[in-house]
């Protein structure tokens, strides 16, 4: 069987496929994987990659998107983004420089099956093309309602370009546990997170049980090659006032605009999270759904200081305010006393172990791609 699996553009949104994808190949699968723009990092992760669209940019697609649906912009795209059904001209902004590029591989390839993150909504278009099930991947505690229809209803030169009607995938599965659904309705299936974020050369030092606590600092894949590192600066003088080993992990962005690190805080650049934080008493990020999870596999409290700039992490630091695992504070009112309790209250500690707990009870990606087989075939 053919398997394509379908990203947003973003490691982050990528990363989150890759134990599905291999469940698949190992299982005996041929398998395939569309994303745009970071298509190196892609590619570490040892799944085929086709770049969806060559040259893609996100400052191209935000400028088509204030030109063409200018009120969306003035109004939806100032507040969180909660209700995804509102999203719909911001959903068909990013997807219409993939379908081209999908549907291309779609007609050549000819997939079995469609595999794409809740964002992707030309994974749907590809799986109708092939005629062939879709199965969904939710990120984070989205709810998905009609998201879907409302991007293709600004898609309608797509639908007839290519003669193709979205339908509702045949299965979807969730990104959280149930207890981090905060009462809403599941979507599909519950999988195991298991984590990734690509492969590096791990140094001795980080590999070490360190001499005092240590607490990862990590803002994502995007943020802070989108919107700079100056937010930083606050929580870098906060861990300055605080007996603990503070590790930047930032990946390659550039951080010589903060100027000098205090004693305790050192950068890393790029490694696996995971790894970093089998050492770590706590962690301080940006809200995304990948981190939070895998902070809740390794057992550590968090601290979510989302960008107000960046609309979609609402759900995820909601989701962790509400179950207890973390905390959450603006970035300017992160201080010394913040960062202590976060090291120390047993509360959340407990909590995390819950979920952590809860977590390693549900089926794994294996067991997934299993079902999906014996579901759909």
């Amino acid at each position: 069987m053919r398997v394509m699996f379908c990203s947003h553009p973003g490691l982050g949104h990528f990363f989150p496929l890759v134990h599905l994808a291999w469940a698949f190949r190992t299982a005996g699968h041929e398998v395939i994987a569309t994303i745009a723009g970071p298509t190196e990092g892609a590619a570490g992760s040892g799944v085929e990659i086709v770049d969806a669209a060559p040259g893609f940019s996100m400052e191209a697609v935000n400028k088509r998107l204030a030109r063409e649906h200018p009120e969306f912009v003035r109004t939806v795209a100032t507040k969180p983004a909660i209700n995804l059904d509102e999203w719909g001209p911001g959903f068909a902004a990013i997807n219409r420089p993939l379908i081209d590029g999908i549907m291309a591989l779609t007609d050549d390839w000819g997939p079995d099956l469609v595999v794409y993150d809740q964002g992707t909504t030309a994974g749907l278009f590809a799986a109708a093309r092939a005629g062939a099930p879709a199965v969904q991947r939710n990120v984070s505690a989205w709810r998905t309602r009609g998201m879907h229809e409302a991007a293709a209803a600004h898609l309608p030169d797509v639908c007839e370009r290519y003669g193709v009607t979205i339908s509702k995938p045949a299965v979807t599965i969730e990104e959280f546990p149930p207890s981090m659904l905060a009462g809403e309705r599941p979507e599909g299936w519950f999988m195991r997170w298991l984590p990734h974020s690509g492969g590096s050369v791990v140094g001795d030092r980080l590999l070490q049980p360190p001499e005092r606590r240590r607490v990862a600092v990590s803002m994502g894949t995007v943020e802070l090659q989108m919107l700079g590192t100056g937010t930083m600066r606050t929580i870098i003088d906060a861990a300055a006032g605080v007996d603990a080993e503070f590790v930047l992990a930032l990946g390659g962005v550039d951080i010589g605009s903060l100027g000098p690190l205090p004693d305790n805080v050192s950068s890393v650049g790029w490694i696996p999270l995971h790894h970093l934080l089998a050492t770590c008493t706590a962690i301080v990020h940006h809200g995304g759904g990948g981190t939070a999870l895998t902070a809740i596999d390794a057992g550590v409290p968090q601290l979510i200081t989302p960008d107000p700039r960046d609309l979609f992490q609402h759900t995820t630091l909601e989701a962790v305010r509400k179950r207890g695992i973390g905390f959450v504070s603006e970035r300017e009112d992160v201080d010394a006393d913040l960062l202590t309790r976060l090291m120390t209250d047993e509360g959340v500690r407990a909590a995390t172990a819950e979920v952590q707990r809860e977590m390693a009870t549900l089926p794994t990606p294996a067991e997934t791609a299993q079902r999906i087989i014996e579901h759909l075939f």
